[in-house]
C-alpha cells in the first residue's frame, strides 16, 4: 500500500511539474508587429517638387509617385538604383523598397526637384 501512494504522489508531482513548466508566467511584453511588414506611401509631384521631399519608411515599403503637375516627372535614384521614368501629369508609378539605407532622388527633366528616402 506505501509502495502504490509513493508511485500515484510521484505521478501527481510529475503532473503538476510539467504543467507548471508549460504555463510558466512570461513577463516579457507582447513583440510589436514585425518592420518588415509591407506598408505604402505616397509621394506627390506638385509643381516642381517632392512632397515630402525627406521621408522615414520601413523596409518593404511601397512608395507611390503621384505626379500632380501639369508637365511629366521622373523619380530617378541619384546613383542609379531606380527610376521610374516618365510620369505624365495626372499618372502615378511605385517603387518598392527592399533594403535599409539613405536614397537620394531627383527628377530627370527638372534637376532643382530632390528629395530623399530613408528606410530603416
Amino acid at each position: 500500500m506505501n509502495k502504490l501512494y509513493f508511485n500515484f504522489s510521484v505521478l501527481i508531482a510529475s503532473i503538476l511539474l510539467v504543467f507548471m513548466i508549460g504555463c510558466k508566467n512570461n513577463s516579457s511584453s507582447p513583440t510589436a508587429p514585425s518592420s518588415s511588414t509591407p506598408s505604402t506611401t505616397t509621394i506627390s509631384m506638385a509643381g516642381n517638387t517632392f512632397s515630402p521631399s525627406s521621408l522615414t519608411v520601413a523596409v518593404h515599403t511601397t512608395i507611390t509617385w503621384n505626379n500632380n503637375s501639369s508637365t511629366a516627372h521622373t523619380a530617378t535614384s541619384d546613383v542609379g538604383k531606380w527610376d521610374t521614368g516618365n510620369i505624365p501629369a495626372g499618372s502615378s508609378k511605385q517603387t518598392t523598397f527592399d533594403s535599409t539605407g539613405t536614397y537620394h532622388y531627383h527628377c530627370t527633366y527638372h534637376s532643382y526637384m530632390v528629395g530623399v528616402i530613408t528606410v530603416q
